[in-house]
């Protein structure tokens, strides 16, 4: 079509009008693909705006005062599964139930939150998880879970965590090992208690324990 200037204007209508039938429909089938398109981007942008909303309503809840957490967190998990809210709520369940002592309904939802597509919310997850297994005597089950892969910015943590394995299977000289460098690895973060734990091996090292 770039000849077209060179024509007369009823040869260029005529063109226009051929190049029109031949491809008038593949570009009025392009604009519709592209307006459907950005209608169902924008229903899918408002979709998920529409859950984070609802998520964070309900999540607020379980914070409430006299608030029933059992009924707040299952309607988080019908309605709202797919989003970090449920994930969340699970931690927030978890650590109540922790702190009441009910250790089998913690560790099941530490379970759940530490399967979150966020990676950040399944490594806290995660370490929870295994302080609770500590916690409970699950030992082995809470060396496995540190041994999955999670961010080095967590591996002070993780270390210290495998001390204190090491310490509950009464392995004093590992224990030591993974105080040591966990207070290396650490950053000056909770040193203090890393140095406690660790100047607490003494006597067992002592005893040849």
């Amino acid at each position: 079509m770039a000849d077209l200037e060179l024509k007369s204007d009823e040869e260029k209508a005529e063109e226009l009008k051929a190049w029109w039938r031949a491809n008038g429909t593949s570009v009025i089938a392009g604009i519709a693909l592209t307006v459907g398109g950005m209608f169902g981007w924008n229903q899918w942008k408002e979709h998920q705006l529409t859950q984070s909303e609802g998520g964070s309503k309900l999540f607020s809840q379980l914070s409430s005062e006299g608030a029933d957490s059992a009924a707040v967190l299952k309607q988080i998990n019908d309605d709202y599964g797919s989003t970090v809210y449920a994930s969340l709520a699970a931690l927030t369940v978890a650590k109540a139930s922790c702190e009441a002592g009910e250790a089998e309904k913690c560790i099941e939802q530490l379970r759940t939150a530490s399967n979150s597509s966020q990676e950040s919310v399944a490594s806290v997850a995660k370490l929870r998880l295994a302080r609770a297994l500590v916690s409970y005597g699950k030992l082995d089950e809470a060396q496995t879970i540190l041994s999955q892969k999670m961010p080095a910015a967590y591996q002070s943590i993780i270390t210290e965590l495998n001390g204190d394995i090491f310490f509950a299977k009464k392995e004093f000289s590992k224990a030591r090992e993974a105080y040591d460098r966990a207070i290396l690895s650490s950053g000056g973060q909770n040193i203090q208690i890393l140095k406690m734990k660790r100047d607490d091996l003494g006597d067992h090292l002592k005893s040849g324990a």
